[in-house]
């Protein structure tokens, strides 16, 4: 891997000098092409390449690898999608900073583009083999690669990245989103500064710049496949085609390339169908919005064409991943709002929808429901079965989180909450699902779901800090939100002051990582952009592991009045699962000491730092030294001195 082959001071050198504005090539010259390749439903023997032009002129596709004698060469034949013009009015006549004249793509002068599709489905080649190829369109080329799935029975290691919510638009390229106040500090923090703005309560970084180098640092740990849990694109009444450009410009194009180098699977959200206006006004828009949808993505069948591209299934390997549309309920009694909080029981609320803030009446017939006896539900149990028969790892994934701390956890905070999709749970549960991963509340957080209490959950993931916003918790400790404090006192609650948006919560970013301050400076913890690591191995005896694990990009700052970022770290958050067990009862196991554990001054290395941390810490085992007992026993003491040892200088990012 280049990431294991550069040094640290290295990679903090690169960082810096991106951090400092200074120019760096492109990673691909777009040229004649709108969007570059990018990857979709990766097969035994092949893959499908998609890439658009702002003219219909043919392209070529040359592949090179192993089992060719000599390259395989196709021509795409590009078709015009029309659902991909500018043809919104609030778009065409945006202004301001971002005006359409300077954000749009354009043919000629004063002609704005429209898109071409090049399609093309690759196959014939051999089982889990790289292969390069270059795409070429005229004068321009661009070359990467690609591999093919594995079989069922691989004996490799399989890494699953997941994220949500980089909900990109031309705006992010100067927005400083919120970022939560209330994370805990470590002991001799000097706390967050006080005031507002930028470093105090809004982040360090752009949401432009958060995500490039969140994608940055994915590419380093190069996965086999992405989840993506919904809201690619942020929707606005005059950003509608212009935030799908901006996508493919982080994605496929010229700030970066991560889907022209891995495959990924994505779901649809909330603001991937919201195109401005509300209630039965929105619909015209939300209809374009989920056309615009079909135009960039072909995802497999569900033989369900009305609603072709928002629910399928994906086998990669032995893992099968599900992914279900959350976006609203459209049953005749779905989108009645129930008395605020009412539940018809802790777990299963009487609400039924996830979008009560538009969608009302939508008569186009394109968007599927999800609640019980539905298209989407029966195909979804069929799905369950085929693959528990089938002895795969199953994971699913979808954009409203059931459960939350976040905004979007309850009805009592949000008209969009995933409480909804609770409904679901039994039947992951029933069916052995190893993961959820959903998105949407903007938190990092991590959940264990055991409703039958019979010793096997559900781990949710809620990855939604890919590139947006960073709420934190809405329960937190002296900041818990209005809403929820009227509900625990409103005498309809059958839990009372008891009440929990999310019972099930383990870990979340803001709350469960200690942010450590000196002045103005940031030495670690705390919530920032980052992303979900699923590494997936089967063992000697045929059983499997999951190993997962949250990282984020830590900005170097540093400390002065202005929070100057001078670069940028991967590290990893304290939140690592194991998994072990036979594909149908996967279990967590209890995890010896790691080089994370070691690291205590956060930093993502287990350094001179740490060791210093231990040996200030050696005989003062009161509270204060408490971060330094690694083995738990009580007492910072030789044991605690002899794992930092044995760890020091391990290369902790693996």
């Amino acid at each position: 891997m280049l990431f294991k082959s550069l040094s640290r001071t290295a990679i903090v050198g690169a960082c810096a000098l991106l951090a400092s504005g200074v120019a760096l090539p492109a990673s691909a010259q777009v040229g004649e092409f709108r969007v570059l390749p990018y990857q979709l439903n990766p097969a035994l023997d092949g893959i499908q390449l998609t890439w658009f032009t702002i003219a219909g002129v043919p392209g070529t596709l040359t592949i090179e690898g192993p089992g060719l004698k000599q390259p395989l060469v196709l021509t795409s034949a590009p078709v015009l999608v029309p659902d991909l013009d500018y043809q919104i009015a609030g778009e065409l006549s945006a202004g301001g900073a971002f005006p359409f004249a300077t954000t749009a793509i354009f043919e000629a002068p004063g002609v704005p583009a429209r898109n071409w599709r090049h399609r093309v489905n690759v196959g014939g080649l051999e089982a889990d083999t790289e292969y390069t190829y270059t795409v070429t369109q005229g004068a321009s080329t661009y070359s990467n690669s690609f591999r093919t799935a594995p079989s069922v029975g691989t004996e490799r290691r399989i890494r699953l990245h997941a994220i949500s919510d980089s909900e990109t638009l031309v705006l992010g390229r100067t927005r400083f989103r919120e970022w939560s106040r209330t994370p805990p500090q470590t002991p001799g923090s000097t706390g967050r500064p006080a005031g507002t703005g930028r470093g105090r309560d809004a982040y360090f970084l752009t949401e432009t710049k958060g995500y490039q180098e969140n994608i940055k640092n994915m590419k380093a740990r190069e996965a086999d496949l992405l989840v993506f849990a919904g809201d690619l694109v942020e929707g606005t009444g005059t950003e509608q085609q212009r935030r799908w450009d901006e996508f493919w410009r982080h994605n496929a194009g010229e700030y970066d390339d991560l889907f022209s180098g891995v495959p990924f699977v994505a779901a649809i959200g909330n603001n991937c169908i919201y195109a401005g206006g509300g209630n039965g006004t929105a619909n015209p828009l939300v209809q374009y919005s989920r056309k615009q949808w079909s135009g960039y993505f072909d995802f497999p069948s569900n033989n369900d064409p009305a609603a072709k591209d928002l629910y399928f299934r994906t086998d990669y390997g032995p893992i099968t991943v599900l992914t279900l549309c959350s976006v609203g309920a459209l049953g005749e009694n779905d989108n009645v709002a129930p008395p605020q909080g009412q539940f018809l029981s802790a777990n299963f609320p009487a609400n039924r929808d996830t979008n009560r803030a538009w969608l009302l009446g939508y008569p186009f017939g394109d968007l599927p429901d999800f609640n019980i006896g539905t298209a989407q539900w029966n195909w979804t149990v069929e799905q369950l079965e085929s693959a528990r028969a089938a002895g795969q790892i199953i994971i699913v994934q979808w954009h409203h989180t059931p459960f939350s701390r976040g905004i979007h956890g309850t009805s009592v905070t949000s008209t969009q909450s995933g409480e909804a999709m609770r409904i679901y749970l039994p039947l992951l549960e029933e069916y052995r699902v190893a993961a959820l991963i959903t998105g949407h509340s903007e938190v990092a957080e991590m959940s264990y779901i055991d409703l039958d209490g019979d010793g096997y959950g559900v781990h949710l993931w809620d990855v939604g800090a890919a590139g947006d916003g960073l709420r934190g918790v809405e329960d937190s400790a002296g900041a818990t939100a209005s809403a929820i404090t009227a509900w625990r006192a409103n005498p309809l609650n059958p839990e009372g002051q008891s009440w929990s948006p999310n019972p099930y919560s383990v870990w979340t970013a803001d709350q469960s990582e200690p942010e450590t301050w000196s002045g103005n400076q940031l030495l670690g913890g705390g919530k920032h952009y980052g992303f979900l690591e699923l590494d997936i191995e089967r063992l000697p005896d045929g059983r499997f592991r999951i190993s997962g694990q949250n990282w984020h990009t830590f900005p170097l700052n540093a400390g002065d009045a202005d929070f100057t970022v001078t670069g940028y770290e991967l590290r990893r958050y304290s939140n690592r699962v194991v998994l072990e067990g036979p594909a149908d009862n996967l279990r967590p196991v209890a995890l010896p000491p790691s080089c994370m554990d070691a690291d205590l001054d956060q930093d993502g290395v287990v350094g001179a730092t740490d060791l210093a941390l231990v040996l200030n810490g050696w005989g003062k085992c009161g509270a204060a030294c408490a971060f330094a007992d690694i083995d738990g026993d009580g007492v910072t003491d030789g044991n605690d001195l002899a794992l930092v040892l044995g760890f020091f200088g391990a290369n902790c990012g693996e």
